[in-house]
């Protein structure tokens, strides 16, 4: 668990589906980034378009969003 003087969760990335969140949540987690998806029972229970919602949220710690953001955008222009 990292240890963070900000602990306070910050959205670094907003999903289309919960299958794509839990991609993005993998990719965080093997690179040492504690991450969770808040919204993650409710997309379970029904199709983000069917909940009339703005997607699924991924969080990190507030100390580790600038990392997170940096590792994603890497990961996107692979």
């Amino acid at each position: 668990m990292t240890s963070s003087s900000h602990p306070e969760p910050v959205t670094i990335k907003t999903c289309r589906d919960l299958a794509a969140a839990q991609v993005v949540l993998s990719a965080l987690e093997a690179s040492g980034i504690e991450a969770f998806i808040p919204d993650e029972n409710m997309a379970s229970l029904a199709a983000t378009n069917i909940l009339d919602t703005n997607g699924v949220r991924v969080q990190v710690a507030a100390d580790d969003a600038e990392r997170a953001r940096v590792l994603l955008k890497s990961d996107a222009s692979a």
